[in-house]
């Protein structure tokens, strides 16, 4: 039982590390496959912000780490084949908050920016970017801001 009770501290433990990596990064943070592409930059004024929630790309992580905790544990409790019981019933329940543990870690909120560019790209002069909130870059309509459009995304910085 002490085997199991330790491995299942460890799934906890792997959980919480593995579910705690992802970043959803700011509008000044930078990939390391950003680095050194070409990025146009365009001026304009904000026409709208909305708040929207930006979901994680997937939970699995927290789901299968919640369910070999949530086994582990479970098959502590009963005897012969109550003990087969327990362990899928722990797997079940771990795996349930597991994926709800990395949902609640790995969403954040973002921003979706509307901005009329003053010269068209494209044909156009509106660019709409969804970007997660920054601190250090409040954005609102009516601001004066750059749209940085590069390879690999787009982001709407204050200047």
């Amino acid at each position: 039982m002490k085997a199991t009770s330790i491995l299942t501290i460890g799934c906890a433990a792997i959980a919480l590390s593995v579910t705690s990596c992802t970043n959803f990064g700011s509008p000044n943070t930078y990939n390391m496959n950003e680095i050194g592409g070409v990025q146009e930059t365009y001026y304009g004024t904000v026409t709208s912000v909305e708040t929207v929630k930006i979901q994680a790309n997937n939970a699995n992580a927290g789901t299968g780490v919640g369910a070999v905790a949530g086994g582990l544990t479970g098959a502590m409790f009963g005897g012969g084949n109550a003990k087969y019981a327990t362990a899928a019933g722990g797997a079940i329940i771990g795996a349930i908050a597991g994926n709800q543990i990395d949902k609640a870690v790995n969403n954040t909120t973002g921003q979706r920016i509307t901005v009329r560019l003053n010269q068209t790209r494209n044909g156009t002069r509106n660019y709409t970017v969804v970007q997660p909130v920054g601190k250090n870059n409040p954005i609102y309509v009516g601001q004066q801001v750059r749209v940085i459009i590069g390879n690999t995304g787009s982001r709407v910085l204050a200047y």
